[in-house]
């Protein structure tokens, strides 16, 4: 009778025990289940930290878990690749989205990403070697004395509208520090050639003033001197002051650049020229300030 009251007793241990073990690995298949699913909810709503989160909680419920791996290590490379595009480390980036978009058996929804991203910094790289090459001009035309060619190769990165873009800061400051430099030099120059004169008679005054800057100043130099407003401005044309055929007054750019600044632009670290250009092509778009400066200028 004992004996069978251990057999007895033995089955119901084996029971519990196997029936507790397989409720364990129905509870633990859910919860990786379910760490899987938000993890790929989060990559779609951009939450790419949570994603991380939820894809490293699957794999504590299936240690070493190949699926859970490739979508953490596909999330990891994105967010690698998006930190370096913020950096302007291109070439990292462009590295890192080749990875994610190459990625097999993942989240498509971050090859979809990447792959449109990856064009995007081929087309900043390319651009970044045509902004250099006309900086590069322009420093050549500075070293040679030649301001005003300087300010007038400038104006191609000025007046392009991707220059304002933020992966181009550090060149956009380059090219704010020449212009400077060059308007500097030119008022130097208008000032050495304006004491020459001064110290002529006043019966030969007028006629060696020209004389005397033509002497100092290249013929393009002379031309940008004469348009030079002394405001600090690059050189630019009578015609590239205006609107519509009207001379583009002081209280419009005033007025334009507090628009500019309304419309979540840095309007303030434009010259009075940037804000002429910025008015002439809303106007030539036939779209208001607000919305070009949205579209073109952030």
């Amino acid at each position: 009778m004992k004996k069978w009251v251990w057999v007895v007793a033995t089955i119901v241990v084996a029971l519990l025990i196997g029936g507790y073990a397989y409720s364990n690995h129905h509870a633990t298949a859910k919860e990786y289940q379910a760490a899987m699913a938000n993890g790929r909810t989060a990559i779609q709503s951009k939450h790419y930290t949570q994603a991380e989160s939820y894809f490293q909680n699957a794999l504590k419920r299936r240690l070493n878990d190949k699926p859970a791996q490739r979508y953490l290590t596909q999330t990891q490379r994105y967010v690698s690749a998006e930190n370096a595009l913020s950096g302007r480390k291109f070439a990292l980036a462009q590295k890192r989205y080749d990875t994610v978009k190459s990625t097999k058996n993942a989240s498509d929804v971050l090859v979809t990403r990447a792959t449109s991203k990856s064009k995007l910094v081929k087309g900043i790289s390319a651009n970044v070697k045509q902004f250099k090459k006309i900086l590069k001009t322009a420093n050549g035309q500075n070293q040679a004395l030649n301001y005003g060619q300087s300010n007038t190769t400038l104006d191609e990165l000025f007046t392009n509208a991707k220059f304002r873009q933020s992966y181009y800061k550090n060149l956009y400051d380059q090219a704010l520090a020449l212009r400077k430099a060059n308007n500097a030099g030119q008022t130097a120059a208008i000032s050495s050639s304006s004491s020459s004169d001064a110290s002529s008679s006043a019966a030969a005054s007028s006629s060696n003033t020209t004389n005397s800057s033509s002497a100092s100043l290249t013929s393009s130099e002379q031309s940008a001197a004469k348009n030079y407003s002394g405001s600090n401005e690059y050189t630019v044309t009578k015609k590239q002051q205006e609107l519509n055929g009207k001379t583009i007054t002081a209280a419009q750019i005033t007025s334009a650049r507090s628009t500019i600044n309304a419309a979540g632009v840095q309007a303030d670290a434009m010259s009075d020229q940037d804000v002429r250009v910025a008015m002439q092509q809303a106007s030539k778009k036939g779209v208001s300030l607000t919305k070009y400066a949205q579209q073109y200028l952030k």
